[in-house]
């Protein structure tokens, strides 16, 4: 039996402007690695697409399309373990999970999500921290397949 997280961005409360997005992700059974896609643009964090699946490999895409480099943290962090694949650099004296991307930049960030107790549902904010304003949050819901169904 295996669990299904989906993560679908909700309250994307962002910098000058506030925002809301909804994204649907479809699941592909096929993929190796799992992929969420987070956009730096005008101020805003948007989660493009995604999602991930317990003890798949996942990567986090954070493109950065603004003229200024972004943070990026996320509390997911805290729960596995990362590693900075390409186009990104981990934030000198800021913690073991923070991490910046210079303008014009796509950061990959890969991890594998293990199985845990943990609620059904679970929310899990990201933000800069170089711009506090720009914040965001992903819905996770665990869908629990059984086999034959």
């Amino acid at each position: 039996m295996r669990t299904l997280i989906r993560t679908v961005p909700i309250a994307l409360a962002v910098c000058v402007m506030l925002g809301a997005g909804m994204v649907t992700s479809a699941v592909h059974a096929q993929e190796p690695i799992k992929k969420i896609e987070i956009l730096a643009k005008d101020y805003q964090l948007t989660v493009v697409s995604g999602y991930t699946i317990v003890g798949d490999p996942t990567e986090i895409i954070f493109r950065n399309e603004d003229t200024i480099t972004h943070g990026f943290n996320f509390s997911l962090f805290g729960e596995v373990r990362v590693e900075l694949e390409e186009g990104g650099y981990l934030a000198e004296g800021k913690g073991p999970h923070v991490y910046r991307v210079d303008p014009g930049n796509t950061m990959v960030l890969k991890f594998t999500w293990v199985t845990k107790e943990r609620p059904a549902s679970t929310t899990y904010a990201f933000w800069c921290d170089l711009h506090l304003d720009m914040e965001g949050e992903m819905f996770v819901v665990e869908v629990k397949k059984e086999a034959g169904r």
